[in-house]
């Protein structure tokens, strides 16, 4: 075989290859470009490596929990500052004497001229007094939440209590006690109106001084513990990692994976980025192909597992950006359902054990990362099941949730020795990924019209028989309606026991004739008692009408928006074979005559995969069963071998996805079937008793 039959022939998989090739180069450009720690250590477990000695020095840096634990309790010795201003006082009082002499001036006597006179003769001498009081200690204009405050009198500060200092609201209601009973209500109101008026802060937040005092407070707060210097040892071979040794581990692993790469070492970790991610894909591939090697033969597929891999890569990748976002946050667990919805488990089961691979070279604790996503993925892809009824993927979420909060717990006790140091907020991340699984529909409806799949939910939809084409078949063409319901009860049993898309045959077998909407009367099964239309018609129109069945069925499928996959099995249910029945009829009718039989054949293609095999093959034996009168297992097992061997005979199969040994077990399930629809008698050793009981 040369080259270009070679290609031509493989072309799929070239291309598919080629899709992988390139989901490889995107998955290197998002993956950090950074060191990794070669090293794996818990604390209170055994330190299995060889003795560890400092490669370089470094310090021994904090926790982000130590350090603002002792910066909360600086702080609580803070105390912001403020400016006193000594002539606030004398303009307030300035401002009551005009006031007052203005809005109840026929109150006093024309021999006042002064404050100090005004407060006397009005009976307001414990108001005087204590609005001296007041300013003298201050009105603050900002309040904050420190038990004391630094006020800058005269250049120097003095430190006050904060009950000590009022603010202006504090101040009105004090000043207000101290108005005099015998002030009538008019009297009253207008005193209040000028307190209001005339009250002003006199101890001003003074924000730069108050923030340097804040600055050096916390710089005096290290963030390091200590230095460990080069050369130095920083734990044996099998010594257990104490909560001391874990500080100092964790210390050098943030030194070294944020040091400056230079640039051979760059290229080095693209080097290993490249072979680490290459031979992940490449496992990827070997199980997909030891599991559905048709997968690669099919570019749209390989397309959709290269694209959900990268979108999950990148999600992982981008919470790495942000310091307050956890890598949990992604629902990873949508990624072996949303596969599983256009494929099955097995497949979808590997595209994720290897994803949750990759991204466990960025994420921390790659251990736990990969056990936990890894599990949980199993445990909902099989939660899930069968049901695709979109309230089923609540309960997965639940059961993922508490699968997370199982598996964390185990991995805490193995790291912590108890639950007292429990990260619990961890939980919280779970939770919300669980609640993101929720909007996994959604991507499986985006990926659905993408790449034209049908999704097990869309075709679980499409097998209600109460609505739709299926309700117009069963109203118009009852007869095809009964013999659509036997067709898709042959292929999915048979494929269940051959191994492929029991759900895709079985949705197929019930669409498979909707195309015989348009001239239903024209076929036997829903022909009664009155003339057969066929019998005025020469045989060439009445071969044309049959076959146009699967033209208008395919007008149908588009016009409803059929999936692709349906449309194919609608369309292409018969080959390219050729109506015998009318073809036979037209030779007798013109002896001797040239025939163009293509005005018999079918206008597609032969079957090519193992689903459509399987519709074609029930399609026949069914339709053949009702037109004869079945009584024993030999008739049935004869008639299924003359359709079957009819249909290989004329190379029917010949490019279809299906063996002879996959064959004969369709043929034992046809039997099966059959034996049960017609209840058929299997004949017994002749005994004495000839007679059969009434109820067999």
């Amino acid at each position: 075989m040369g080259i270009f039959p070679f290609l031509k022939k493989n072309k799929a998989v070239i291309l598919s290859m080629m899709l992988f090739s390139f989901g490889i180069a995107l998955i290197m450009l998002l993956l950090p470009n950074e060191k990794k720690f070669e090293y794996e250590y818990q604390q209170n477990k055994v330190w299995f490596h060889d003795d560890l000695y400092a490669p370089f020095s470094f310090s021994i840096d904090k926790t982000e929990e130590e350090i603002s634990k002792q910066r909360d309790s600086v702080m609580q010795k803070f105390s912001p500052c403020y400016n006193y201003d000594s002539t606030v006082y004398k303009r307030v009082t300035d401002t009551i004497f005009s006031r007052y002499t203005l809005l109840l001036g026929h109150f006093v006597p024309d021999s006042i001229n002064d404050y100090h006179s005004l407060m006397k003769s009005q009976g307001l001498v414990e108001f005087e007094r204590l609005l001296h009081t007041i300013y003298d200690f201050g009105i603050i204009d900002v309040q904050k939440p420190y038990k004391t405050l630094l006020v800058a009198k005269s250049g120097q500060y003095m430190r006050f209590s904060i009950h000590s200092i009022r603010t202006l609201p504090e101040a009105h209601g004090d000043l207000m006690q101290k108005i005099p009973e015998r002030f009538d209500s008019t009297q009253r109101a207008k005193f209040k109106e000028i307190i209001y008026t005339a009250l002003v802060p006199n101890t001003l937040y003074d924000d730069a001084a108050s923030s340097q005092r804040k600055a050096e407070l916390l710089s005096a707060v290290s963030e390091k513990y200590g230095f460990v210097g080069e050369g130095t040892r920083i734990i044996s071979r099998g010594s257990v990692v104490t909560e001391k040794d874990k500080k100092v581990l964790d210390s050098l692993k943030k030194e070294y994976e944020s040091g400056n790469v230079t640039f051979d070492g760059k290229l080095a970790i693209l080097g290993g980025q490249f072979i680490l991610i290459l031979v992940a894909f490449f496992v990827l591939i070997l199980l997909i192909h030891y599991s559905d090697p048709d997968v690669f033969k099919s570019v749209k597929y390989s397309f959709f597992i290269v694209s959900v891999v990268v979108l999950f890569i990148a999600m992982a990748t981008a919470t790495l950006k942000f310091n307050h976002v956890s890598i949990y946050l992604i629902p990873y667990v949508a990624l072996p359902i949303l596969i599983k919805n256009f494929m099955n488990e097995r497949v979808a089961l590997f595209v994720h054990v290897v994803t949750m691979l990759i991204i466990g070279f960025i994420a921390p604790n790659p251990f736990d990362f990969t056990f936990l996503q890894i599990s949980v993925g199993v445990i909902a892809v099989y939660s899930l099941g069968n049901h695709y009824q979109r309230s089923f993927l609540f309960w997965t979420a639940i059961i993922s949730f508490v699968s997370y909060t199982v598996i964390y717990f185990g991995l805490s006790l193995v790291k912590l020795g108890g639950l007292g140091d429990i990260e619990w907020t961890q939980l919280l991340w779970f939770l919300a990924s669980c609640v993101l699984l929720l909007t996994t529909y959604l991507l499986i409806f985006i990926f659905e019209k993408i790449f034209r799949f049908p999704s097990d939910i869309t075709l679980f939809e499409l097998s209600d028989t109460s609505r739709g084409l299926l309700r117009e078949l069963s109203d118009k063409a009852p007869g095809t309606f009964q013999h659509s319901l036997q067709v898709a009860n042959f292929v999915e049993v048979a494929l269940r026991e051959i191994g492929g898309n029991e759900l895709l045959g079985r949705i197929g077998g019930l669409y498979h004739d909707v195309g015989k909407l348009k001239n239903p009367a024209f076929f036997v099964e829903n022909q009664t008692f009155k003339e057969n239309p066929h019998d005025n018609l020469p045989p060439e129109k009445s071969a044309q009408i049959i076959i146009d069945h699967v033209v208008y069925g395919k007008e149908l499928a588009r016009k409803h928006g059929l999936p692709a996959a349906l449309e194919q099995i609608i369309y292409g249910h018969h080959g390219n074979s050729k109506t015998a029945f009318f073809l036979d009829k037209y030779k007798k009718m013109h002896p001797g005559e040239p025939v163009d039989e293509t005005i018999f054949q079918y206008p597609t293609s032969k079957v090519v995969n193992r689903e459509l095999a399987v519709i074609m093959l029930a399609d026949g034996v069914e339709a053949a069963s009702r037109s004869m009168h079945l009584e024993t297992r030999e008739q049935i097992e004869a008639l299924v071998e003359k359709v079957i061997g009819n249909l290989i005979q004329s190379k029917q199969l010949e490019f279809a996805d299906i063996t002879l040994k996959d064959l004969d077990v369709v043929k034992g399930v046809f039997v099966e079937k059959l034996i049960n629809l017609y209840h058929a008698r299997i004949p017994y050793p002749e005994t004495k008793q000839t007679e059969e009981p009434e109820n067999e």
